[in-house]
């Protein structure tokens, strides 16, 4: 009788093993030394790989909103992507180190994209990813625009509380728009010999005390002073002068109409995938970025009002790049050659711009057609605005439900292994079900036989 329920423990134990072994997985993690930092600081995140059974190889790609960090360094083997192996059994974590700095305010993430995994002996892992986001605060004085919110709690405090300023101007220029002390933005354009300005300002109230006034060095390209007027009850006010010196010989283009100058300066960061370059405009070398995933080359187009943006560069011809960053995927969005049976143009809200988006019912999700600039894939994918995520969207395929919300970025080979992993559980909970059935069974034959030879 004991023998009996040795082995049927042996069986279960066997069976809880092998659904262990079919069960296995890895994870690839990002951590970020701090969730909040300030503009012009360095963070790391840490990105670390680990399975549930020893590692053998595998392969990813790092991605973060440009916009908002700048790489700087990590000790992974190409920069900002990894295909590594180890050569013992013995491994099962593998951690790195990303440097990034904060370039503006906003948000942004680092995620971890295109991910594969495989054991030592050779097995795919099912792979979870991961996406942190990083809040950037500017350290630069805000805007106060509530002039009567006191600074001091106390209702009997008779202290001032006008924080406003009663002329603003630059020595020898004229700013735009003319001042209004409720306005707090102006422009200023200057020549490209100018090295310094002298701002000027008076406050509305004698309490008052004023900053960032005088003597303001400035280069070429788009400056940005800050005066800012303190009320005598503390409450604080900002004025932004942005001051553009201009390029030395500017070379003006138009594009739709509008005039802007050609940058003959980079001083923003490359999209992800794209690097350094050059290309001719009227005669003249410009600095500009290049992909090798996307096929596009970069230019920086600065408007009237100092506004810089990359454009596409192609024979003369400019087209506005900007891209937009969803949950795990960044899309550069065009216009598509076919649209899906029934689809209808509408427009869209999305990060402030009016994008144009389809749509095949009236409720139903709306597709957005772009370009991946991480595998240089054009799709259409159904965009879910509330959740931030996309999922590809095959034309023609009746199968597409306008219900799911899940973002789906995906290899053909992670969805193989997929299926795979699942018709494997049903495969051990059959077994382990076939395995207790027959072990029970023995365990009441043997019971019946000793009572009957008891008897």
């Amino acid at each position: 009788m004991k023998k009996k329920i040795k082995y049927l423990l042996f069986i279960i134990l066997c069976n809880i093993f092998m659904m262990n072994v079919y069960a296995a997985s890895a994870t690839i993690s990002a951590v970020p030394s701090a969730k909040k930092v300030q503009v012009g600081q360095t963070f790391t995140v840490t990105v670390s790989v680990s399975s549930s059974k020893p590692l053998g190889s595998w392969q990813f790609n790092v991605g973060y909103d440009s916009s908002v960090f700048k790489y700087v360094s990590s000790n992974m083997e190409s920069g900002l992507s990894s295909v590594g192996f180890v050569s013992n059994s013995g491994t099962k974590n593998k951690t790195y180190k990303l440097t990034f700095k904060a370039k503006k305010e906003g948000t942004g993430s680092v995620s971890v994209n295109n991910a594969e995994v495989y054991s030592f002996d050779e097995e795919t892992l099912s792979t979870s990813r991961a996406t942190t986001t990083i809040t950037v605060e500017n350290p630069a004085p805000k805007s106060n625009t509530n002039s009567n919110t006191t600074s001091n709690s106390n209702k009997n405090d008779n202290r001032s509380a006008d924080n406003y300023l009663s002329s603003l101007s630059i020595d020898g220029y004229d700013i735009s728009p003319k001042f209004n002390k409720n306005t707090t933005s102006y422009t200023l354009s200057v020549p490209n010999n100018v090295t310094s300005v002298n701002i000027n300002a008076k406050v509305n109230d004698n309490n008052a005390k004023v900053s960032g006034t005088g003597k303001i060095n400035v280069k070429e390209g788009t400056n940005k002073a800050y005066v800012t007027v303190t009320a005598e009850n503390g409450n604080k006010k900002t004025y932004t002068v942005k001051i553009i010196v201009q390029e030395k010989d500017p070379i003006k283009v138009k594009v739709d109409g509008v005039e802007y100058t050609v940058a003959q300066k980079l001083d923003k960061d490359a999209p992800s995938t794209y690097i350094d370059s050059k290309v001719l405009i009227d005669g003249t070398e410009i600095p500009a970025y290049k992909s090798s995933v996307t096929g596009y080359t970069l230019v920086g187009l600065i408007s009237k009002n100092g506004d810089f943006d990359f454009y596409v560069y192609d024979n003369d011809n400019y087209t506005l790049y900007r891209e937009y960053k969803f949950n795990g995927v960044t899309l550069y969005l065009k216009k598509p050659n076919e649209l899906p049976k029934g689809a209808q143009e509408d427009t869209l809200t999305l990060d402030g711009d009016n994008i144009t988006v389809y749509k095949i019912k009236e409720n139903s999700y709306p597709l957005i057609y772009g370009l991946n600039v991480e595998t240089g894939e054009e799709n259409f994918y159904t965009y879910d605005k509330s959740e931030n995520t996309l999922q590809k969207y095959v034309v023609g395929n009746k199968n597409v439900s306008k219900d799911i919300t899940v973002v789906s970025t995906s290899t053909n080979q992670a969805i193989n292994d997929e299926k795979f992993e699942t018709l494997a559980y049903i495969l051990c909970g059959l077994t382990g079900m076939l395995f207790i059935f027959l072990a029970i069974s023995a365990i009441k034959m043997s019971i019946q036989k000793e009572y009957k030879i008891q008897v």
